[in-house]
Formats: C-alpha cells, structure tokens, sequence
C-alpha cells in the first residue's frame, strides 16, 4: 500500500482558488480576460486555460460566442454574498493627491475596515478621458466593488456611474442633473466670501486663479466668485477668472501675464492648496509686499500652509469630517439603505493669516 500524499497540481490549485472566487462573487457575469487572470494567480495562460477548462466542464463556466467566459449561475446556492470592497477612482497617483485628500483617505480606510470593509484605490488617467467608457466597464468588470468612491471626476465619468447602475459615491459635486450621493465642500459659498472680503478691504481688481477643469466643484467656484461682484460693493470692480493647467510653469506664466500690465490685479483667490504657495511665493520674488501691494486667500487648505511666511489666508476643512461623512454614506450604500439624491456639503472655516489686508496703493 503507497502511503505517498498527493499533492495537488498548480492546475488543481488554480481551479480551486477560481471555485473559491466565484464562490465568493470576486466577479460578477463575466470572467476578467486571460492576461488579467493569469496576473493575479501568478500563474502562465497554459496552466491558466487548463484551470478554465476544469471549471467549464464542471458548469461553472460557459464560452460566449466572443470567447467570454461566462459565469453560470449554480441554483441551490443562496443569496449572493455582498462584495465588500470599495473602490476609490483617482486621476492621480499616490505621490501627486494633495495631502488632504490622502489624510481623508486613510481614515476613511480606518473607518470602513471597522465595518468589515476594505479601501482599494484605483489611480490613472485613462478613465477621466473625453471617452471613459470602456476602460471604465473593463474596470468594474475586472475589479468590481460594493461601491465606487468618485474623486476629481468629470461629468461624463459621474453620467457612467448613473447609467451603468453601479453604487457610487462623490468626493466632490455633482454636475446637474447627476443624481449620486455626493460630499463636498461649499465651494460657492466659499468663493463668494473670498471675493467679499477683498472688496470690503479696497481690492478693486480680483482674480480667480484656478486650474482648467470641468469638475462641478471648480464650476461652482467660478459662479460663487462672480456673484460677489453683483452688489454694490462689487459694482466697481474688475473680477478676472484666470486659468493654468496645474503645471508650476503654467502658473508662473499665468502670473507674468496678469502682473505684466499697468493696471495689474491686487489680490488673488487661488485654487488647490499648492498653486496657492506658488502665487504667494511668485508675488514675494518679483518683490511685491503681501498683503499691502497684493493679497492671498487660498481656497483650499493643506498643513504645510503653516510653514510659510506670511501665513496664507485659507479655508481650513477637518479630514476626519469628510471622511467621517464619506464613511456613512458609502457604508449604508452597501447594504442598500441609501437614496440616490443624498448631498452632502461642508463650509470649511476661514482663517484670515497675514496675507490679506486692506489695499494700501491706489488702484
């Protein structure tokens, strides 16, 4: 009598990992392709073909016409288990999201894990494209998710969500007539109070310096800011909304051209919290005194404000509130508790630094 133990095959042990998968609902109607599979077990297309086909001829697996594997749904099996991932969509890489949002981040990662919820952040550009669409479905379909947490996303990306029918939530707003649980700050609100507190200090040429973008948030800044300017304070004043394309070139070009002229602006409301250094640092070098000769309202607001001098009026938000925000909503998305239509908005506290003052010079 052998007494030998039988070790399983790489084939067997694949196919036991892909029954445990589909057990679990890793992936829902479909199989993820060849190459993505084989990347995740680690293992050739060969033995990878030969788990399928183990599966196929079980009943777990069917061929579509396209050669799609498709997943048979077995009776007898109960109620699908819920996914418990939620998938974070980014258009930057780690290195490149502001420390504010990577602070609401992590704590928000604390906060679902203590609700039996994993955070898997997704990062890169190509589903913020004018066509996101098919990297977007080849997404969800390889790495689905019991929820979508939306970040710095654009109008079609937000449309996607909603036709598509997959839980999502926004950390930003909503274009109009997008119906998805959103939190964000008050952006109009803030802009329309940075605007006022220039003019009630003598500014009289006011700009809003931003990055081109097409997300709500920065709409509603711009639409914010020019509302200011229609009382009687604001009659007078010359409101500019000047754009860069997030690059420290484009800024400093963007400042050159304003600047440049003879009646140059005397006081800046930027966007984002590095563009806001920038601006202030750009003014101190072509030796201009903050806030006398020009003033600084930063819209956002990040830590390392604190370590420049003159300290930067700003908007400061708390992270654990937004992440706290974020955390209930997507939490009640999951189990299926939550309308549509919930939309969150936060007004950030305004701090006034030393970079805003009252207008010294003629303008």
């Amino acid at each position: 009598m052998s007494l030998a133990i039988h070790r399983p095959s790489l084939v067997e042990q694949a196919a036991e990992a892909l029954r445990q998968a589909l057990q679990e609902r890793t992936w829902i109607g479909r199989m993820p392709g060849e190459r993505e599979l084989s990347r995740q077990l680690n293992i050739s297309r060969p033995t990878l073909r030969a788990a399928l086909e183990l599966l196929r001829a079980e009943g777990r697996l069917k061929v579509s016409p396209g050669r799609q594997r498709v997943i048979v749904k077995r009776a007898g099996g109960g109620a699908p288990l819920r996914l418990r991932t939620v998938g974070v969509l980014t258009p930057l890489p780690l290195q490149e999201i502001p420390p504010f949002a990577l602070c609401w981040m992590d704590r928000l990662r604390e906060l679902l894990a203590q609700a039996g919820l994993q955070l898997e952040i997704h990062s890169g550009r190509r589903w913020y494209s004018r066509r996101p669409e098919k990297d977007l479905a080849a997404l969800t379909e390889q790495a689905p998710a019991g929820a979508w947490l939306l970040f710095m996303t654009n109008e079609r990306m937000q449309r996607w969500f909603v036709e598509s029918k997959l839980p999502a939530v926004l950390s930003g707003s909503g274009h109009p007539g997008i119906e998805l649980p959103s939190v964000d700050f008050d952006y109009r609100a803030v802009c329309r109070h940075a605007a006022g507190q220039f003019l009630r200090r003598g500014h009289r040429r006011i700009v809003l310096l931003m990055q081109a973008s097409d997300t709500a948030g920065d709409r509603e800044s711009e639409a914010g800011f020019l509302e200011a300017f229609q009382t009687r304070a604001g009659a007078a004043a010359n409101a500019i909304v000047a754009h860069h394309d997030g690059t420290p070139e484009s800024i400093r070009q963007r400042l050159h051209g304003l600047l440049g002229v003879a009646a140059a602006p005397t006081a800046f409301l930027v966007a984002r919290s590095m563009p806001a250094l920038m601006t202030a640092s750009e003014l101190l070098r072509r030796g201009l005194h903050v806030p006398s000769d020009a003033a600084v309202i930063a819209r956002d607001s990040d830590h390392f404000h604190e370590y420049f001098s003159p300290q930067l009026a700003r908007y400061r938000a708390d992270p654990e509130m937004h992440a706290r925000r974020l955390s209930r909503i997507l939490i009640h998305l999951i189990g299926e508790a939550l309308h549509r239509s919930n939309r969150i908005r936060i007004m950030p506290k305004f701090f006034p630094g030393e970079s805003l003052g009252e207008m010294r010079r003629s303008s």
